[in-house]
């Protein structure tokens, strides 16, 4: 019962950082990005070691997605490089801007989910 007790305080001190102000303090990636990646964050989005993941998909990633009939089961994540989508199994490359995310990664990028 103590590790229950011990596990759950620790739980409790880690979910009181808001992810916001993690990403503020993340090194590595300019203002411009931590604007964006703020923008889209959902409940479980983490920011760790220079790299923002899982966040809602940019609005020019969605318009390209629903414009190519393309599948949609990933996350989207941004680093110093630029943005990228991944599932908990694999990522893309970086790409400067999200809609130069590949349909050939969409698609492999969806079929690791």
């Amino acid at each position: 019962m103590e590790h229950l007790e011990l596990y759950e305080n620790f739980k409790q001190i880690d979910d009181s950082v808001p992810i916001e102000k993690s990403i503020k303090y993340l090194k590595g990636i300019s203002k411009e990005l931590k604007e964006v990646a703020v923008s889209l964050c959902k409940e479980y989005s983490r920011a760790k070691n220079g790299i923002i993941s899982g966040l809602n998909l940019h609005p020019d990633l969605k318009k390209k997605i629903s414009k190519g009939n393309y599948p949609n089961g990933f996350d989207m994540g941004i680093d110093k490089n630029g943005y990228f989508i991944h599932t908990h199994r694999g990522r893309s490359k970086s790409h400067e801007k999200p809609d130069g995310i590949t349909a050939k990664e969409i698609k492999f990028i969806d079929s690791t989910g």
